[in-house]
């Protein structure tokens, strides 16, 4: 008898096995080699599950079967750079019970437990009800042009999930804004430089300024010359969940305002906090809960610091609002960069309804939906949803080192994607 939970084991850790974070274009992908070879790998692994497959030149794979209505269930190839710190290899490892690597929970473990799923129901003769729909992108974390060139040629399903998330079931996301902002540099900051990208939380942070520093906790103070180097550590996490991760430019601001006080000071305390209270901006709605901010990437030199505010809303205010108290508080130049309007699909909806009860059912769970501040394909469907795979009891490590989850978990994923699909999409 097949065990089709191990294939997608196996299968899951071949796409690990490829670093697929964003790089130069290439003939594979406009998102570069690692890209590519990951895509093209995923539509090996769907056309030998019976998929009909489409390559999108190197921006997404489709992988459809059935008839009728589509049904579409969205994820990605790409991953966020793997990072430093990691104890065990970020391209795939399993060590006592434990899968480790980049995107086996962010989003290639989930996108082919899904995929596994559905080839186990159609092989237990089981009809789906719709034409079902796998679109994997290429460039989710580095702003959805794969999803763009979609629109461009093809029909985006009405209905779906995007299984890049969190349990039970998300009907409503905020706002996701990345906000440029540009302002007059502090007196004697001479370079500061931290961040890759605005929707992780900042891993390090490095300052040169023309002022004496003390040695404070947290950071590392160097000279040379008369110039003085100032340097931290920090923990990565989502962006939408600043509060899990550990911000260096933190350190470094506070490190430099015991220094300097002043203009540091109120540099210090409009960026040093993931409520966006600094920035005056913190607010809440009861249908999204509290806005989150995470300063992503920091940049200064000639005299002008230039920062990746990464802001997720609520769905009652809109990004333009945001910029002009933004403005307004930093004195600065805001612009927009990327962005993601809100998203909300009612609770009382079939589709809501039907995956929060295959949750509760495969676990003895009696859970609510829940809204995030992450931004998931789901956002691209009318009526779409994220499901998983973060567990509401469990750690989250999606954009951390060493991201990993549990065989044991793994497979009530798969269960529970199986069981949802089924409920769903199946006669």
């Amino acid at each position: 008898m097949k065990d089709y939970f191990q294939s997608a084991v196996d299968d899951t850790m071949r796409l690990i096995s490829y670093n697929s974070v964003q790089s130069s274009p290439c003939a594979l992908s406009p998102f570069g080699e690692g890209v590519g070879r990951c895509l093209d790998a995923w539509a090996d692994i769907a056309l030998s599950l019976g998929f009909a497959v489409h390559n999108e030149d190197g921006y997404y794979v489709t992988a459809d079967i059935g008839d009728g209505e589509t049904f579409g269930i969205l994820g990605h190839m790409d991953v966020v750079p793997l990072g430093e710190g990691w104890t065990h290899n970020p391209l795939g490892e399993i060590d006592g019970g434990i899968i480790y690597g980049r995107g086996i929970m962010d989003d290639k473990g989930p996108m082919t437990l899904c995929l596994y799923a559905v080839k186990e129901l159609l092989d237990m003769g089981l009809e789906p009800k719709y034409r079902l729909r796998f679109i994997a992108g290429g460039n989710e974390e580095s702003g959805w042009q794969c999803i763009e060139r979609y629109k461009q040629v093809d029909k985006m399903p009405d209905i779906g999930f995007s299984p890049d998330a969190d349990f039970p079931v998300i009907n409503c996301e905020k706002g996701l804004v990345h906000y440029s902002i540009v302002m007059d540099a502090p007196n004697g900051l001479i370079s500061l430089r931290g961040g890759e990208r605005g929707n992780v939380v900042m891993p390090y942070c490095k300052a040169v300024v023309s002022f004496p520093v003390k040695d404070v906790d947290g950071v590392t103070v160097s000279r040379n010359g008369d110039l003085y180097i100032v340097e931290a550590n920090g923990t990565p996490a989502h962006a939408s969940t600043p509060a899990q991760g550990d911000n260096a430019l933190w350190h470094v601001l506070g490190a430099l305002a015991e220094s300097a006080g002043g203009e540091y000071c109120s540099l210090r305390d409009a960026l040093s906090n993931d409520s966006g209270a600094g920035v005056g901006i913190a607010m809440q709605d009861a249908l999204s809960g509290a806005l989150t901010a995470n300063v992503g990437v920091a940049d200064c030199n000639d005299g002008k610091l230039s920062l990746i505010l990464d802001v997720r809303h609520p769905i009652s205010v809109s990004k333009e609002d945001i910029a002009k108290m933004i403005s307004a508080r930093l004195n600065a130049k805001v612009s927009i960069v990327h962005y993601h309007d809100p998203h909300y699909v009612s609770e009382e909806s079939e589709l809501v309804q039907g995956l929060l009860g295959a949750y509760n059912d495969v676990t003895g769970s009696n859970l609510k939906p829940i809204a995030i501040g992450g931004g998931t394909y789901a956002r691209a469907l009318k009526g779409g949803v994220a499901f998983g795979p973060g567990f509401p009891d469990k750690p989250l490590t999606i954009h951390q080192k060493d991201e990993r989850i549990s065989l044991d978990d793994f497979r009530a994923m798969y269960e529970i994607y199986r069981g949802a699909i089924k409920r769903v999409c199946f006669r």
